[in-house]
């Protein structure tokens, strides 16, 4: 190794420069994270509508109320409110119809519920119908910019340069232009710039944004490291495998935009319900006129047949479950949710960081026949007070647990990759891998277990035991499992970049269907992937970068500790903000009930509206009691949306519905119908 320490010194500016690259992937400034010129002139134009909408319709509104004589100047204000807010949706809708595009399904039906409202003067109505419009495409569009995010995020973790090592010399290079074969140098605490192996040196390498390992892992020759990870200790000289795009983390950003490119947003139930009500409500009222010649009854169906109920169905009862979640600290960035998790009968979990700690833990200490467990754990902790090693700091923790203090080493030295040697007491003290004592003259013990991670101890020459750490499933994880099961989850699987034997021994704990070790980022797609292409809904559940893809290309993602990890929230639709597993089933609960109410809402519109339409029909409603009628159907909606707030942290109080509707056969129904044995299964889940 001495030959690779004669370049110049790298200054302290120079390393730091080396994280938080802006791009990984040569050839790919498209995929940025940041909104494009056009979207912020777009969401610009719309926000900025909105809210002088909203003050010139409060304007009008105090002028009409509280100044009486100055009624002309207040319905003044409405109108424009009504034709800022509103002009728009009516330029979308009439494209709609002239195109035929189905898409503009929603903006046809607003558009026409702006006309029948502003004809007979009801400006307040036609102000918030296309407000409670752009509220529910505002939940749409999340999804897009939380891909994006994820991608910057990602891009982050990607090194800026990379030490060349060539002909003797150092040389600072753009880590996009190093070619397979070439030779790099990685100091302590710096970013790996490439895919490579290692040629010469050691050191504890955290890969867990890639792999998912908990564990820091130890390298030396001829060890794989990834591109995005962090040498703790230790010089290593790496021979360079892939770089950029053809790295680990390169291929995670691609293959991410590929998902989103490819994901087909999932319309709106109300939507695809409403889309035939616009010819039928027109062929309604020219039916009424011809028979009747009477305009007042056309302009009453017209008004009543406005989708105004329709058009909060949605929006309403979603923003009261984004309250429920927010009580929840839940994060649903996308309405698309609640439709897709009700879904949901297959959940894959991350191992690492989700449903386990994510730290090493002391878990056993296994003695070497004469020796106690004090004078153990006295020399083991003298050895770990001086090192920031994840395995020496849960030593340090497992001593001072039992009361045993750590006092300070002298002589200190790190053996990166190896452990730990001091002087304790006036003797040599070791506190490391089982190679070290032997390489040190201490006869130890039997090999390492798989599965397990052992750190061994040694004091004078003499072997005293070894301690067994594993990282351990979190407390709340089985009863969680068991109460997502209860709600239908019917296949659970666990995924992980860990060892097989680790991932098995969790797996059987928690009661897993199957457990998949050892898998890259791109592995675990194509586990999802799989799952899904036997016809399954898939949840999957993870904390880290290397759960990103899989994550987005899911059904639902479900990010967890999201306060700590942007790139995992970035990919997925929801966001549990903290580690408690146990508000998983409350997820599921809340989305079956919001599910459940947006059905209730759409056919109470369509049925409140088919009366008031006959009502109309009949010149029993004129066009003033008409849009009076339809304040109270929407108010009805709004009231039954309402019932999600009772969804509490304590348990789903399910708004039981009057009758069963059409079409809603689906599993939501199942999991939450009140003559359902599940259902005191899912309530129960639901709670704390």
């Amino acid at each position: 190794m001495n030959s690779i320490l004669t370049g110049p010194p790298i200054s302290p500016s120079d390393a730091s420069s080396d994280i938080a690259s802006p791009g990984i992937v040569p050839g790919d400034a498209g995929i940025t994270g940041s909104l494009a010129p056009e979207e912020r002139r777009r969401i610009s134009t719309r926000l900025s509508a909105g809210l002088a909408g909203i003050g010139l319709l409060g304007l009008g509104t105090l002028l009409v109320r509280l100044e009486p004589d100055q009624w002309q100047v207040g319905e003044l204000c409405r109108g424009l409110a009504a034709a800022i807010v509103g002009i728009p949706t009516l330029i979308s809708g009439i494209r709609g119809v002239v195109t035929g595009d189905t898409r503009r399904a929603t903006d046809q039906l607003v558009a026409i519920a702006i006309l029948a409202a502003a004809a007979t003067g009801d400006f307040v109505t036609a102000t918030l119908i296309p407000l409670f419009l752009e509220i529910g495409r505002t939940f749409e569009e999340r999804s897009s910019l939380g891909a994006r995010a994820t991608i910057d995020g990602i891009r982050a973790l990607g090194a800026r340069q990379a030490v060349k090592w060539s002909n003797g010399a150092e040389e600072r290079v753009d880590p996009n232009t190093l070619k397979p074969g070439d030779e790099i140098l990685v100091r302590p605490g710096e970013r790996i710039a490439v895919d490579g192996t290692v040629l010469e040196g050691r050191a504890a390498v955290d890969q867990s944004a890639i792999t998912g390992e908990s564990l820091h892992e130890d390298v030396g020759p001829g060890s794989p490291v990834f591109a995005g990870t962090v040498a703790l200790d230790g010089l290593l000289k790496i021979q360079v495998r892939g770089a950029g795009s053809d790295t680990v983390l390169g291929r995670v950003v691609q293959l991410l935009a590929e998902v989103e490119r490819t994901s087909v947003p999932v319309l709106r139930l109300f939507e695809q319900r409403a889309g035939v009500w616009l010819p039928v409500v027109l062929t309604l009222a020219g039916t009424t006129l011809f028979f009747t010649r009477d305009l007042s009854r056309a302009i009453a169906m017209l008004v009543v047949a406005a989708p105004t109920a329709l058009v909060v169905a949605g929006p309403a009862a979603v923003v009261a479950a984004m309250s429920v979640a927010t009580r929840l600290r839940i994060l649903i960035k996308s309405a698309d949710f609640f439709e897709r998790a009700s879904d949901v009968d297959t959940l894959i979990l991350d191992k690492t960081g989700t449903v386990t700690v994510g730290a090493p833990v002391v878990t056993e200490i296994r003695l070497v026949e004469g020796e106690s467990e004090e004078s153990l754990l006295a020399v083991a902790a003298s050895c770990g007070f001086g090192s920031l090693h994840p395995v020496s700091r849960a030593v340090v923790a497992e001593a001072l647990r039992r009361g045993i203090p750590s006092t300070p080493p002298k002589d200190l030295q790190e053996r990166p990759g190896l452990g730990v040697v001091a002087m304790v007491g006036g003797h040599t003290a070791i506190l490391g891998r089982r190679a070290l004592l032997m390489d040190l003259g201490v006869v130890a013990g039997a090999a390492d277990e798989g599965g397990v991670s052992q750190v061994w101890v040694a004091h004078n020459g003499r072997c005293l035991g070894n301690f067994v750490l594993r990282d351990q499933p979190r407390a709340e994880a089985r009863e969680a499992l068991a109460a997502m099961r209860a709600l239908g989850i019917g296949r659970l699987i666990l995924l992980t970049g860990d060892r097989a034997a680790a991932a098995r021994e969790v797996g059987d704990a928690l009661g897993m269907d199957e457990v998949v070790a050892e898998v890259l980022p791109a592995q675990k797609l194509e586990v999802v992937r799989a799952e899904q292409a036997a016809g399954r809904t898939v949840m999957m559940v993870g904390d880290g970068v290397n759960d990103a893809l899989a994550l987005g290309g899911s059904d639902v993602g479900v990010a967890i500790g999201a306060e700590l990890n942007e790139v995992a929230l970035g990919g997925a639709d929801v966001a549990l903000l903290g580690t408690d597993l146990g508000r998983l089933p409350r997820l599921i609960g809340l989305a079956d009930i919001t599910r459940r109410v947006i059905g209730q809402n759409v056919w109470l519109a369509f049925g409140l509206s088919v009366v008031l339409l006959t009502l109309a029909a009949r010149g029993v409603l004129d066009p003033l009691k008409g849009a009076l009628a339809q304040s109270v159907a929407v108010l009805v909606v709004v009231a039954n949306s309402a019932r999600i707030l009772r969804f509490s942290n304590r348990g789903a109080a399910e708004p039981a519905a009057a009758t069963s509707q059409p079409g809603d056969s689906s599993d939501s129904n199942r999991r939450v119908s009140p003559d359902s044995k599940t259902e005191d299964a899912g309530v129960a889940a639901t709670g704390a």
